[in-house]
């Protein structure tokens, strides 16, 4: 570190304050950096999504197989309270719904099959009246449900109910009689083949103690076989219709492309001493689920600019798709470090973003869908165009920078040293015995209480300095000494160990 004295201070002051002031004028002010704040959309609860939706207007296919063997109509009348269990669920299904509804004994019978509208629990009163079969085919009822939800292009959601009492008892001339393992194994090829392209599950309901109602699991892939007694039946289907509009709700979402894109000015922008501001446009590609872009940054490379977007996310919307956000660039700084006129330098500017969704958590929780978007990014051409610095003004700090190098070597050695103990011997004419000086300190005043021996009638201060030795090598404490006596004033230079003399016969010796 420099260290001035109160004189030298005073003297330089004058030309630090001219290059600060040149400083300030021609250096650049670094950009402050904008730590981005992570955006995070509030989320929307399920039944919120399925209103959204609209779930009521896409349609879904429901297969039921109702067992008509003659055993359902024994006892306990399982036949009446099949078609009780059933009729609450087939009240409420959505008009665009496709009900297919079959009896099955002998081999699966159609009872009713076509869009519901209306009908609704009514196509339950084309069903038999009694459940007179002689016979449980059980491999042909769901044959008859795979040719249904096989039905090429359709990727509407699927829901296969089964109500039976008895096991699997086809007749003779059933292809599921005897050892049917071929058949049925060629049913499950089939409807792995529907599943991989449409959402289907089935609900297999027994209605009796040992059925084989669980060849339906052997088929379809999700199946759910119910294990309740048969009053409980009927409020456990009603739900079946919430479970399908969750179905009917990931068919919508898996169909939609949850992304969005950006769109900058053609021909890109160029900025001067000025701001500029441009629009870049944010469109959604999803048509029903909305869309946020967030965590909005503007990045730009190879020229000295910098840019903040008005804001950092935007939201869009099934009715609102296309958002304009408006972006400011301005220079870092008008002029550059060199000698000359305008300058045009190339860049590239980049928009980027991240992409969520406020049902993003009901994506991945309810629909079990992945949600996995990729970033917004879109670049420009950015082209900035600056003047230089004037020749004056390179010349003027030219100038400083030479001062203050010559400063760092010029002020160090007119800095002065710790005395470092010690003492200083004054001989006076007429004093008999020497005054002795202790120095300590970098400035020491004499006479003083700390002096002792004779006395003195001139007075002044002492100083030092480390200077080369004039004898060998290194470098040795030397002292300045000001001293003033009868109103003349001396300046000498003490080396260690030798006397200095006046004209007047004062001597100086200094012993470290």
């Amino acid at each position: 570190m420099i260290h001035l004295d109160r004189v030298t201070y005073r003297k330089l002051l004058p030309l630090f304050a001219a290059a600060l002031a040149v400083a300030a004028n021609v250096l650049p002010v670094p950009a402050t950096p904008v730590v981005p704040v992570r955006f995070a959309p509030a989320q929307a609860g399920l039944a919120e999504v399925l209103r959204d939706l609209q779930v009521d207007r896409l349609p879904a296919d429901y297969v039921v197989l109702v067992d008509v063997s003659s055993s359902m109509q024994d006892g306990a009348d399982l036949y009446r309270a099949a078609k009780d269990a059933l009729r609450p669920l087939l009240a409420e299904l959505d008009p665009v719904d496709r009900l297919h509804l079959f009896a099955f004994a002998n081999r699966p019978d159609p009872k009713f099959s076509g869009v519901v509208g209306g009908a609704g629990a009514g196509a339950l009163d084309r069903m038999p009246a009694t459940a007179d079969g002689t016979a449980t085919d059980i491999g042909a009822a769901i044959e008859a449900a795979l040719d249904i939800v096989e039905e090429a292009g359709n990727t509407d959601p699927a829901t296969v109910i089964m109500l039976t009492d008895g096991r699997h008892d086809p007749p003779a001339n059933s292809r599921y009689a005897g050892n049917a393992s071929a058949a049925f194994a060629r049913l499950t090829e089939r409807a792995r083949g529907v599943e991989q392209r449409r959402n289907v599950r089935a609900y297999g309901v027994p209605l009796a103690g040992r059925t084989d109602v669980q060849l339906l699991d052997q088929v379809f892939d999700n199946t759910i076989l119910m294990d309740l007694p048969p009053d409980q039946v009927g409020s456990y289907l009603d739900r079946i219709r919430g479970r399908v509009a969750v179905q009917k709700a990931a068919a919508y979402v898996a169909r939609d492309q949850l992304t969005a894109t950006a769109v900058l000015p053609p021909g890109g922008l160029t900025v001067g001493a000025e701001p500029v501001e441009f629009v870049a446009r944010f469109r959604s590609t999803a048509t029903r689920v909305p869309i946020t872009v967030g965590d909005l940054r503007v990045e730009i490379d190879g020229v000295e600019l910098r840019a903040v977007p008005e804001r950092a996310e935007v939201l869009l919307t099934p009715t609102e798709p296309e958002q304009e956000v408006r972006i400011r660039v301005e220079p870092v700084t008008t002029t550059e470090r060199r000698i000359g006129g305008e300058r045009t330098r190339d860049g590239e500017l980049r928009v980027t973003g991240t992409v969520d969704s406020p049902w993003r958590d009901v994506i991945t929780r309810d629909l079990e869908l992945t949600f996995t978007p990729g970033p917004v990014s879109v670049t420009a051409a950015a082209r900035h165009t600056t003047t230089g610095v004037p020749v004056w003004l390179v010349v003027l700090v030219f100038v400083l920078v030479a001062i203050a190098v010559g400063l760092a070597f010029y002020l160090p050695a007119r800095r002065w040293k710790a005395l470092g103990g010690g003492s200083l011997s004054i001989s006076e004419p007429g004093h008999k015995v020497p005054y002795r000086q202790p120095l300590s300190g970098r400035t020491v005043r004499f006479p003083s209480p700390l002096g002792r021996g004779g006395e003195l009638s001139g007075s002044g201060t002492v100083r030092g300095r480390r200077l080369r030795r004039e004898v060998g090598s290194g470098r040795e404490l030397v002292l300045y000494v000001d001293y003033r006596r009868a109103g003349v004033r001396h300046r000498l230079t003490c080396r260690p160990r030798q006397t200095e003399s006046l004209p007047d016969g004062t001597t100086f010796t200094y012993q470290p």
